[in-house]
């Protein structure tokens, strides 16, 4: 489960994707924050893997092609 509401101080929702896969938030550079289906549908564009729901798993791009990924991997330096 990767989907997360928040409250906003003005009254508002703001809705976060994160990776089940390896924990990576998706951005994005307008408001798709607001909504859930048009945030899904955003990342979906992105090449994300996304359930319909909050509670569904999410995989980001990285992770739809390598689900092998664990928790941190884009987090890790692998030396040259």
């Amino acid at each position: 489960m990767s989907g997360a509401c928040h409250d906003r101080l003005d009254g508002g929702v703001e809705y976060e994707l994160s990776c089940d896969g390896c924990g990576a938030l998706f951005r994005c550079g307008d408001d798709s924050y607001f909504s859930w289906p048009v945030l899904c549908s955003a990342a979906e564009a992105e090449g994300w893997g996304v359930a319909p729901d909050l509670g569904g798993e999410h995989r980001c791009g990285e992770c739809v092609i390598s689900p092998e990924r664990r928790p941190g991997a884009q987090d890790r330096l692998v030396p040259a």
